[in-house]
């Protein structure tokens, strides 16, 4: 009896955990770059030199973008039709 009550504890935190990873991922998906960086900016702590964490935005954008999160800028888009336009 112990043994199935352990488990379930078990089972239990674990789809915690996977339901707080899914609503971590779809929280930052569809974001532009500009937006992923601020919100990097306000997560990351103040005794973090700017340098690295310009790096670590630089990472996460990347991987978001080669993994097709990241939508365009709406200034970059608004400019590029613009552009089109003329």
């Amino acid at each position: 009896m112990k043994k199935l009550i352990k488990l379930a504890l078990v089972v239990g935190a674990i789809a915690v955990a996977a339901r707080l990873v899914g609503s971590k991922k779809t929280e930052w998906e569809g974001l532009s770059e500009s937006q992923v960086r601020d919100k990097l900016d306000a997560h990351l702590p103040d005794r973090v030199p700017d340098d690295k964490r310009a790096a670590v935005a630089d990472k996460v954008v990347s991987k978001m973008r080669s993994r097709g999160k990241l939508v365009e800028d709406e200034a970059a888009t608004d400019g590029a039709d613009d552009g089109e336009d003329s």
